[in-house]
């Protein structure tokens, strides 16, 4: 097995002649590099085939290169936002630390990139020396409240599965915006249940946050750490809006910017 340290590469234009010259760079400095082109399309297929490779527990670091323009492109910030939380699920399940993320851009970046993607590096210039830096350097995941995994499954569709990380939920709810729900389920943490009981469950909730309408499902299912509820969504999320089913108006639930 080897032990060097492992790069994904992910471009978000098709140039093969960079995708040559920065995995030489990573080969020059000790790496193996692994590098795909970013979809035409973005939608569960297209992250169906990206996730298993954010989240194999031998990745080292993801580097994403592009140009601002495609960086500032809502389809692709929320197919890597996706891609990113799924990275996290994976490695609190795993060994606890953080995937280094570096973003490369050309050209200046007109905004800040998605929640999912704020701890990522953005670099310029010396992007081999600074990526082999990040591997080497304290990578952390930050504790969490909650749990929230991504499942692109291709003929079924993208699946988000939420749960809590220590304290019992009496209840749950996700909502999302623009896209919206069209199925539910409850079942054991890490697996789409086939069937499962819903004690009382809500479909086409209408939630206002600020100047954002979510539409939620939920059910009032009590949830352990062990348990999990997971959602179809029609499409890719902007925004997400999830936690313990509110008793009251004033909720308390966890929301989530994806681009």
């Amino acid at each position: 097995m080897s032990t060097k340290p492992h790069i994904l590469l992910t471009l978000l234009e098709e140039d093969p002649g960079l995708a040559r010259t920065l995995a030489a760079e990573f080969t020059r400095l000790g790496a193996d590099c692994s590098a795909h082109f970013w979809f035409a399309n973005t939608d569960a297929q297209a992250l169906s085939a990206l996730i298993p490779e954010v989240c194999h527990p031998g990745l080292s670091a993801w580097v994403i290169a592009g140009t601002a323009a495609s960086l500032a492109r809502k389809d692709i910030r929320q197919g890597l936002s996706l891609a990113a939380l799924a990275a996290q699920a994976a490695r609190r399940k795993g060994n606890g630390s953080a995937l280094p993320v570096v973003v490369s851009p050309s050209g200046t970046l007109q905004a800040s990139l998605p929640q999912p993607l704020a701890g990522a590096d953005i670099v310029a210039r010396g992007l081999g020396a600074r990526t082999i830096a990040r591997i080497h350097g304290k990578n952390v995941l930050p504790a969490c409240d909650y749990r929230l995994d991504v499942h692109a499954l291709p003929g079924l569709g993208l699946w988000l599965e939420v749960g809590p990380a220590r304290d019992q939920w009496d209840g749950v709810l996700l909502g999302s915006a623009p896209c919206e729900p069209d199925a539910h389920g409850v079942g054991q943490a890490g697996v789409i249940p086939e069937r499962c009981t819903l004690h009382h469950p809500s479909r086409g909730l209408k939630l206002a946050l600020g100047e954002k309408e979510f539409t939620a499902w939920g059910t009032e299912n009590t949830l352990s750490p062990a348990d999990s509820y997971f959602v179809r969504l029609t499409g890719l999320p902007e925004t997400l809006v999830f936690g313990a089913f509110p008793k009251e108006d004033d909720a308390d639930l966890y929301v989530l910017n994806l681009c």
